[in-house]
C-alpha cells in the first residue's frame, strides 16, 4: 500500500494507491505490457477521478490468476465519468486498446457516482477482488 500526493496534476489531495496480487506467472513481454496498461489506467485516474479534491481518495489495482487466465482491475472511488460522456480516444486510450489486443484480452469499464472501474480480462472466472467503490 502506498499513498502519493497528486501535485503532478496541479493539486495537493494524498490519494492512497493500493495494490493486491495473487501468486502467478507470466513471461516479461506480457508483464511490461501489463505494467503499462497499470501505468496508464492509474494516471488517469489520478487526473480525471479526483479532479476536486476528495477526502479518502482510493486507487485500487488488483491482479489474480486462475491457471493461465488473469484479471487485471484498477478501480478508483473518485467521481465517475458524466452521463453521456464520451470515452477518450486518445494517445494513452489507444495504447492501452493496443497492449489489451495484444494480451489477447478484452477490456470493461464501469463508471457510476461512486467511481470508475476498468477490468483487463483474460479469463473465464468470477473476480474475487475488491472494488475501490
Amino acid at each position: 500500500c502506498s499513498s502519493l500526493a497528486a501535485s503532478m496534476i496541479g493539486e495537493t489531495q494524498a490519494i492512497a494507491v493500493n495494490v493486491m496480487a495473487e501468486n502467478g506467472r507470466i513471461d516479461s513481454q506480457k508483464a511490461v505490457s501489463l505494467g503499462l496498461i497499470v501505468t496508464e489506467l492509474v494516471l488517469n485516474a489520478i487526473k480525471y477521478a479526483f479532479s476536486t479534491e476528495k477526502v479518502d481518495a482510493l486507487i485500487l489495482v488488483t491482479y489474480e490468476t486462475d491457471a493461465e487466465d488473469w484479471k487485471l482491475t484498477v478501480s478508483d472511488n473518485g467521481w465517475g465519468k458524466p452521463v453521456g460522456d464520451i470515452p477518450g480516444a486518445g494517445l494513452g486510450t489507444a495504447i492501452v486498446e493496443a497492449l489489451v489486443k495484444q494480451l489477447e484480452a478484452r477490456i470493461d469499464t464501469v463508471t457510476g457516482n461512486t467511481g470508475t472501474t476498468i477490468a483487463v480480462t483474460r479469463a473465464t472466472f468470477t473476480s474475487r477482488m475488491p472494488k475501490a467503490a
